[in-house]
C-alpha cells in the first residue's frame, strides 16, 4: 500500500466511526501533510478515498440484492407449497 492508500484509509475509517467531525479529520489531514511534506498527495489521497467510498457503496448494494433475493426465493418457496397443496 502506498502512504496516499494508508492517508486516506485512516481518513474513511475515521469519518466512517465519527462522521459529524469530517470537517476536523480533514483540516488535521492537511496540516499533517504539509508538516511531512507531502502536500503533494493530497490529490492522490482523494482518489483513494473515493475509491473507498465506492468500495463501500457497491458491497451495501450487493448485501441489499442478498437480503432482496432470499426474500425472493422463500417467498416462491411458500407459494409453491401453496399451490402444491
Amino acid at each position: 500500500m502506498n502512504p496516499a492508500a494508508h492517508y486516506a484509509r485512516a481518513l474513511f475509517e475515521l469519518v466512517e466511526k465519527t462522521p459529524n467531525n469530517e470537517a476536523v479529520f480533514l483540516h488535521n489531514l492537511v496540516s499533517v501533510l504539509k508538516r511531512r511534506g507531502h502536500g503533494a498527495l493530497l490529490a492522490r489521497i482523494f482518489s483513494e478515498y473515493q475509491k473507498l467510498e465506492l468500495q463501500k457503496k457497491r458491497t451495501a448494494g450487493r448485501s441489499k440484492t442478498s437480503a432482496d433475493e432470499r426474500r425472493t426465493k422463500v417467498l416462491l418457496e411458500l407459494y409453491r407449497k401453496l399451490i402444491a397443496s
